[in-house]
């Protein structure tokens, strides 16, 4: 079971409800999830006609922003605060959600700015329908978890394809697409990561700064599709502003060899080509953006776990309390924990003298019924 809140507003556009809108409501409340429509004013006149021998309730609930109200509901029915979906029309009902930890969409419908600049955004009736079976089927348990000295890692789906079935290597091959160019199933993406870090607590989480790993021949700036997901997914679950639009966590000042490329010929394990290829964009330097902060790093997908393993080098040395990898993808069963001691400034280009490294394999844990799901709810 799930309970979806919003407002008035959501329900209603060029000033009156819309019956596909309604519809999507009755629905899901139809399906023994309790669904409200929450104000700080009086119940509004059309209420009772639009929503007439339904289970759709109007709660008059003042102060609603502050976020109590998903707290005390949740409780009520005997469920988690990330259990609980907002749909946003307004500014009150992001600081509702927000500040209750749950899982907000926005109504694309809405003029409002805000609603604009949220991650997860149904466009029309139909996308809110989709976004919301997504998140009631999917519970946000991670496929993979583990974690080693200095750094987690978080992975969301298996990306192997290689003795396994058609089926997943359609579904691969359509993750791998919507992370590289975005697409129709980029909302799905969002909304089931988005309720997994609410699930691990991203949202309770302080000092939070989000971040992408950058491709080996990123550009720089903060442009690319997966910089976008990572900002539209801090927007959905997070409430910190430390993270900014322009400015990429890390700087590929170099190009580096494509590891995942046919071509490559070195240790694919070895993290020397990208320590010194990249470095922290200065701007984290100035005011100790990054002292004491709690950095979560995203990854299309990892192999080897490289990528992790030289974030949390580079961003330890800036002084970051802790490290969360999530990656979206993973192949294989190679991941590995690195510990890589950097000598020099981690704001500033590395030289291979300049560091030591040392491997493991990553010990951690694989949910298969969590694939499962998955793979049924991106079909």
């Amino acid at each position: 079971m799930q309970m979806l809140l919003t407002s008035p507003d959501a329900v209603l556009v060029s000033g009156k409800p819309h019956p596909d809108i309604v519809k999507v409501l009755v629905d899901f409340a139809a399906a023994k999830n309790p669904v409200a429509l929450l104000s700080n004013h009086a119940e509004p006149y059309w209420f009772r006609q639009a929503f007439a021998n339904t289970a759709v309730q109007f709660l008059r609930s003042p102060a609603r922003q502050d976020g109590g109200v998903v707290s005390h509901y949740a409780k009520h029915f005997n469920l988690q605060n990330h259990d609980v979906l907002v749909l946003a029309a307004k500014t009150e009902d992001i600081q509702m959600a927000k500040n209750g930890h749950a899982v907000v969409i926005g109504a694309g419908w809405s003029n409002s700015q805000y609603i604009a600049d949220l991650g997860i955004r149904a466009a029309n009736p139909a996308e809110l329908a989709q976004v919301i079976s997504l998140t009631a089927g999917w519970q946000g348990q991670w496929w993979y978890q583990g974690d080693t000295s200095g750094y987690s890692v978080r992975v969301l789906t298996d990306l192997s394809q290689m003795g396994k079935g058609i089926d997943q290597q359609v579904f691969a091959g359509k993750i791998k697409q919507t992370v590289k160019n975005g697409g129709v199933h980029l909302n799905a993406l969002l909304a089931v990561t988005a309720r997994s870090l609410l699930f691990m607590g991203a949202s309770t989480a302080p000092d939070l700064v989000w971040g992408v790993y950058p491709s080996s021949g990123s550009n720089n700036t903060d442009s690319e599709t997966l910089s976008d997901f990572t900002h539209r997914l801090r927007t959905t679950v997070s409430r910190v502003q430390y993270a900014k639009r322009g400015e990429p966590l890390f700087i590929r000042h170099t190009p580096s060899d494509k590891r995942s490329s046919g071509s490559f010929s070195g240790d694919r394990r070895d993290p020397t080509g990208q320590v010194t290829t990249l470095h922290l964009n200065p701007f984290y330097a100035e005011k100790g953006r990054l002292r004491g902060k709690n950095v979560v790093v995203v990854d299309d997908c990892t192999t080897y776990g490289v990528s992790f393993g030289v974030s949390a080098a580079f961003l330890r040395k800036a002084g970051a309390a802790s490290v969360a990898g999530i990656a979206l993808g993973k192949f294989g069963n190679q991941l590995g924990a690195y510990q890589i001691e950097l000598k020099s400034d981690p704001f500033a280009p590395v030289r291979a003298s300049d560091f030591t490294w040392s491997y493991s394999a990553f010990s951690g844990t694989t949910n298969s019924g969590s694939q499962a799901a998955l793979t049924l709810l991106l079909a």
